[in-house]
């Protein structure tokens, strides 16, 4: 590009021009004057012009206007960037809500800046998408929130709340003031349209139209009831009195028991010591055996109290589950579902096949059916149900119910008892 850098410079160069119709060839940075084009020798020189009607000048063009101080393109303007769009947001927010373009401008320091675009900013409730994040006014919800009710902009009072969209008169306005707020002849909690589910102080709640105890463990009697924590087992019974303890039957209770743990109940004994962790859980497969931290989980294949002992080798586990069915006894495994077709206690045997189950009941949910000498049979030959699901009921199952033994037949849709017969009907 050659070009002028002021009016002096320009004015310096309208001396430098000759007359002569002759091929010009411009020395770097030296400004010249023309009428046309073709005054500035070709070469892809123009003759360019000032702004509001100056000089015109030879000038060459450059492709993209740049922050110089010059006129790149030749167009008589200096360090205009053609008001080219510009964004300086968040990625993914351009053009989003009330998110747009600015313009590119030259700053002072021949830096490129860009001005007046819109970056996302704090959501208003306007109508407006003013985070840029596709949604409007999603931060606030129409149907509660006391300054924006129903509609942005629409406030409840102090004395009303945003229910549904609508602002409704709240009349009681303090639950545990003693006052009658709204002279209705109710006060606090007893103003139930009012005050249920509201605070009536701090570890009061009202609820169906009395104060309770919502704090069981800070050593108050918050309801006024002369009850405090646990004791009040109208409201505390079951519920949290700090952590690690639980209120049982109106007094606090251990249900934390793992071993290095505190005296959580503050009954002055921790733990296993404390007979609330009886056969709760003292560490990782560990269980509470009177004072001792023991063997608990009984199918883990791991000596757990490290006594030598594993699983159901383990006394301390006698009784207890081994798995699915399946249930420590006599230092072994054993069955103790002898429905679910499984071999629980993997001794190659399942239910009736196996004489842990002997004299059991062998079909889910019927405890008239039983397993005996290794299969399952009907042990009521009276109550007119397939017992052990064979297809046979009662004398039909004539394995099970033999000639001679007491059954039940139906005479004009009565029960009438007989014995079993040979042909296998109940006669």
């Amino acid at each position: 590009m050659k070009t002028f850098v002021s009016w002096r410079h320009v004015l310096a160069g309208l001396l430098l021009v000759g007359a002569a119709a002759c091929k010009v060839e411009f020395p770097e940075n030296a400004p010249y004057t023309c009428a046309t084009d073709a005054d500035c020798g070709g070469e892809s020189f123009v003759c360019a012009a000032l702004p509001n009607g100056g000089p015109r000048y030879c000038c060459k063009p450059e492709p993209v206007e740049l922050c110089n101080r010059l006129d790149d393109d030749c167009d008589g303007e200096v360090d205009e960037l053609d008001d080219a769009p510009c964004y300086t947001g968040p990625e993914g927010t351009r053009g989003v809500g009330a998110c747009k373009d600015g313009v590119s401008v030259c700053a002072s320091d021949l830096s490129t800046v860009c001005v007046g675009d819109v970056k996302p900013s704090v959501e208003r409730c306007n109508q407006v998408d003013d985070d840029c994040d596709g949604q409007v006014d999603e931060d606030f919800d129409l149907q509660s929130d006391n300054f924006n009710c129903g509609a942005c902009g629409v406030k409840c009072t102090a004395q009303q709340n945003c229910v549904e969209g609508h602002c409704q008169k709240r009349s009681e306005l303090d639950c545990g003031n003693g006052i009658d707020d709204n002279l209705d002849g109710q006060t606090d909690c007893a103003d139930r349209d009012d005050c249920d589910n509201q605070s009536c102080g701090a570890g009061c709640v009202c609820k169906n139209g009395r104060k309770t105890e919502s704090d069981c463990g800070d050593g108050l009697d918050s309801d006024g009831d002369g009850n405090t924590d646990c004791a009040d087992r109208d409201d505390c019974d079951n519920q949290s009195c700090g952590a690690g303890c639980l209120c049982v039957v109106g007094r606090k209770t251990e249900t934390v028991c793992t071993l290095g743990t505190g005296d959580e109940d503050g009954d002055g004994k921790a733990n296993c010591d404390d007979t609330d962790c009886a056969q709760k859980e003292c560490g990782a497969g560990l269980t509470c055996h009177g004072a001792q931290c023991l063997e608990g989980s009984c199918a883990n294949g791991v000596d757990d109290d490290g006594n030598g002992s594993t699983d159901c080798q383990d006394t301390n586990c006698a009784g207890l589950s081994c798995g699915n069915g399946c249930t420590c006894q006599g230092l072994a495994k054993t069955e103790s579902n002898c429905t679910d077709g499984v071999d629980n206690d993997g001794d190659g045997n399942a239910d009736c096949a196996d004489s842990d189950c002997n004299f059991k009941y062998c079909v889910d949910g019927d405890v008239d059916s039983a397993c005996y000498q290794g299969r399952c049979v009907e042990n009521n030959c009276r109550d007119l149900v397939d017992n052990d699901r064979d297809g046979l009921v009662d004398c039909a199952d004539s394995v099970d119910c033999p000639r001679g033994t007491t059954c039940t037949r139906l005479v004009n849709g009565n029960r009438v008892a007989g014995t079993c017969q040979t042909n296998k009907t109940c006669g």
